[in-house]
């Protein structure tokens, strides 16, 4: 799967770079103890607070201090901020000379504001220092002379430790703004009031109790419990409802599409049973009981291993054909890449004294570059296992669904070409697993570096910067498994794919306007797996996923319930409810019976043309463009086409405000409904893509804090791309449920189908809302947003769709809009546009609010 030779390059070239010894940021005490300050001019501490974002808590500092000029180190102030004398004067000004020891893992220092000092007198040095950090988590939060400690369950203990040159009888100021957060207890101050308290004695130090805000429940040993359970429950909803939807295809008979349909039935099921297991495994014993850093790494190790093979990717990619007797090779190359990637991680866990690893697995003091480098192969190799696995189940229902099906009659060479495929996709996925352990390297860097700014950062954390980036390196197979497997959502929407497509491809509802029993609970169960990959407003506590699945599909039974009665099928369907009786006995639908068929599906049609054509030349007789003699032949004409029948019905199946042209848009442009579906899916991909980046950009990059807090995570950048995916994928499955369900869903032209299927998703989460009081306002409005964003993607989805119902008029159009405007004729496109223009100014309004609020 690796090629050898570019394996052992890339090895080598990663191995050298993390054994680089590390850059000496941290200088000798050679500089003498702070000198002492005879008494400063202007002393001043002011700490603020924010709560304006909802998912963290931002919180700032300002310390102003005016120096006479005849202190030793006064003059240094105003060299550069890269100067060592410089920091050297800011650390006697800002920090204890003795200050407690701390854990990096726990530690978050702050993102700072550098000006050198100004001299606004000749006897006076005024240097004004800014800073600010962001709480989104449990530990200890640095901000200049002050520490913030978020502690599970407890309120915030805020201080200010003055440095000693600082400790002096002196006359200082010392603000707290709380910005909204309630202040719990704050002993000595001078003044009290709403905006927050003040000291003015010569006290040094000031200590506050701010009471943790409730958003933010991950600081919340409680709340973190109830959450995993509740994403524990997802994911075995997930398991259930996979194995709930294969079930009834493992008692097909044996001709080749059922006994196909059998085949991934038993893949479904046999991946129900892994990601159940796994999400007991990874979510409750590596979060919950604790269990060494070894037996975590074993875990991750052993199950990526697992899922690679029982994945099976070296089956040929078609089935029985020629390439099942070439297997081996492909085989052969899997087995011995998987085992040869799990024995070297094995290799760093079970003999850790090979790499200057302490039995624990963590590094010894001094750390050798052989440590950091062992950690970094054994997390990247854990990551190419667990990103294989993953790409192999998917190609596993994507083959055994047929999905994108190619012809079984590969060329004699098809057996090397699909060893150069796996060869070709484990070498991408080796890349991309040593891209992210670089973006896990580069967050230390980052951090280190602004803990390390006053070059303290060995003395504060007992160890310098190889013991550290060992340490972060080790704690990996903490979170590295539990996070790469709540990516395996998109395997659970690509089985439950896989198995409608098996179902079309059975003849499963051919006679049916729409899926019914068993394709019907397939569409529900896609419909609520991918939408919750937008909804994650639903999703603010976690506690609320496992009853965001059966909620979501609900609604969309009821919306199917609807539309089979008051859609236009369904009216059609009413008034020839005596026509071909023995097709009505058994619940068939007279207009999909009678579509059914190529020739019949032609001359609707083909009525549809000739309707909007004569409904062009009546237009014109108004307008006074033709001869008015021609209005009652043209009305004749119309009211034949308006007696529209399916064969053997005995009256007119159309009723008074429909015509074959409505049919014709009901209908879609395929056949058969699946058709429809992937229709529909390709659009809405198309027209996700801009909604994706926005949101993306949103969430993780459209502030300085955002992506602040995107650079200081570990993943951030690629769970920012993975955002992306995701928001696609919701994009593509809404679409794929809009086709798939476009002749049962209410509405003459397409965005009023596309708003009754956004109603089916948007009324779960007035349900959630309603329940779940106290929900911030900056979510509501991301939610907001994210809904709009949904209800645009699904109306340009829907009004493409509409011209792909008369696809083969294109050539006499010259652009698609004017055949739109033909389809829908002038008010009805005027309606439609006007109908999307007000989505984007709402889109826009909310952002503004949000974005400013």
């Amino acid at each position: 799967m690796i090629p050898r030779k570019a394996a052992a390059l890339a090895l080598a070239a990663f191995v050298w770079w993390t054994a680089q010894p590390a850059r000496a940021q941290a200088r000798a005490a050679e500089s003498a103890a702070c000198p002492a300050i005879r008494q400063p001019e202007k002393l001043e501490y002011k700490l603020s607070f924010n709560q304006r974002q909802a998912d963290f808590v931002e919180v700032q500092q300002r310390t102003s201090i005016d120096i006479p000029a005849g202190w030793p180190l006064a003059n240094d102030l105003t060299f550069g901020a890269d100067s060592d004398k410089y920091q050297d004067a800011m650390r006697c000004l800002l920090r204890e000379e003795k200050r407690p020891a701390t854990e990096f893992s726990t530690w978050h220092p702050e993102w700072h504001t550098i000006s050198a000092a100004t001299k606004p007198r000749v006897d006076v040095v005024a240097v004004r220092y800014e800073s600010w950090n962001l709480i989104d988590s449990a530990g200890q939060f640095a901000v200049g002379p002050w520490t913030v400690d978020a502690e599970q369950d407890k309120d915030w203990k805020v201080a200010l430790h003055s440095p000693d040159v600082l400790r002096g009888d002196f006359q200082r100021t010392v603000e707290i703004d709380p910005g909204g957060l309630e202040i719990a207890n704050a002993p000595g101050a001078s003044s009290a009031n709403e905006a927050g308290r003040m000291w003015t004695t010569p006290r040094p130090d000031a200590e506050v109790s701010i009471v943790r805000p409730k958003q933010l429940a991950t600081l919340s040993h409680r709340d973190s419990l109830i959450a995993y359970l509740g994403i524990a429950s997802w994911w075995f909803f997930g398991s259930v409802l996979i194995a709930l939807s294969a079930w009834p295809f493992r008692k097909e008979n044996d001709d080749n599409d059922k006994a196909a349909a059998r085949t991934l039935a038993d893949t479904s099921l046999q991946w129900a049973g892994l990601s159940a297991a796994l999400a007991l495994t990874l979510a409750l014993l590596l979060k919950i009981y604790p269990v060494t850093i070894r037996l975590r790494a074993l875990i991750g190790i052993s199950s990526g291993l697992t899922l690679v093979l029982l994945a099976k990717p070296w089956l040929p990619l078609v089935e029985h054909s020629d390439d099942s007797k070439k297997e081996p090779t492909t085989r052969h190359t899997v087995f011995v890449t998987a085992f040869v990637a799990a024995a070297i991680g094995l290799l760093v866990i079970a003999f850790p004294q090979l790499f200057g690893l302490s039995t624990k697995l963590m590094p010894t003091a001094p750390t050798p570059p052989l440590a950091i480098a062992g950690l970094a192969v054994l997390e990247t190799f854990m990551l190419w296992l667990w990103f294989t696995a993953m790409a192999a189940w998917a190609w596993r229902f994507a083959r055994e669904g047929k999905l994108g099906d190619s012809s079984a009659g590969d060329s004699r060479d098809g057996s090397g070409r699909h060893l150069r495929r796996v060869t070709a996709t484990g070498t991408a996925l080796f890349v991309v697993a040593a891209l992210v352990v670089l973006c896990h390297r580069l967050s230390f860097d980052t951090r280190w570096q602004r803990a390390n700014w006053l070059g303290e950062a060995d003395s504060l954390f007992g160890d310098d910067y190889t013991g550290i980036l060992g340490r972060q390196l080790a704690d990996f197979p903490t979170f590295g498994p539990l996070w790469a497997y709540t990516h395996t959502s998109v395997l659970t929407a690509l089985a439950l794919v896989a198995l409608l497509h098996v179902r079309s491809r059975a003849g499963s509802g051919d006679k049916s306007p729409g899926p019914q029993g068993w394709d019907l609970l397939l569409v529900a169960a896609i419909f609520a797996v991918v939408t919750l990959q937008m909804s994650k407003f639903a999703g603010n506590k976690a506690s609320w996923y496992g009853f965001w699945l059966p909620l979501n599909m609900l609604a969309l039974y009821a919306l199917v319930k609807a539309g089979r009665r008051w859609s236009m099928l369904g009216r059609v369907d009413r008034r020839a409810k005596n026509c071909l009786a023995a097709n009505a006995a058994k619940g068939e639908s007279c207009v999909a019976v009678e579509l059914s068929t190529e020739k019949k599906h032609e001359r609707l049609m083909g009525d549809a043309r000739r309707c909007r054509e004569l409904l062009h030349r009546l237009h014109l007789v108004d307008r006074g463009h033709a001869e008015s003699t021609r209005r009652r032949t043209l009305e004749n004409e119309l009211n034949e086409l308006h007696h529209w029948r399916p064969a053997g019905c005995g009256r007119d199946c159309l009723p008074d405000p429909v015509s074959v042209v409505d049919v014709a848009l009901c209908w879609g442009p395929h056949r058969r409904w699946w058709h429809n579906a992937l229709n529909a899916a390709r659009w809405a991909a198309v027209f996700g893509i801009l909604p994706s980046a926005v949101t993306v950009w949103y969430e993780k990059a459209n502030d300085p804090d955002h992506w602040a807090l995107t650079l200081d995570q570990p993943t951030g950048i690629p769970d920012m791309l993975w955002r992306f995916v995701t928001q696609e994928i919701a994009f593509v499955g809404a679409g794929l449920v809009l086709g798939a369900l476009w002749r049962v869903l209410p509405g003459e032209r397409g965005p009023m189908r596309a708003l009754s299927l956004f109603m089916a998703w948007f009324v779960p989460i007035g349900v959630v809302v309603a329940i779940n009081h106290g929900i911030d306002r900056r979510a509501v409005g991301v939610a907001l947003l994210n809904i709009i964003l949904m209800l645009m993607v699904l109306t340009m989805t829907s009004m493409w769709m509409d011209t792909d119902t008369f696809s083969r008029e294109r050539p006499y159009w010259t652009k698609r809009l004017r055949l739109l405007a033909s389809i829908y004729q002038v008010h009805g496109l005027s309606g439609q546009i006007a109908f999307l223009v007000m989505q984007a100014a709402a889109a826009v309004t909310i952002w503004r609010q949000i974005a400013t609020g």
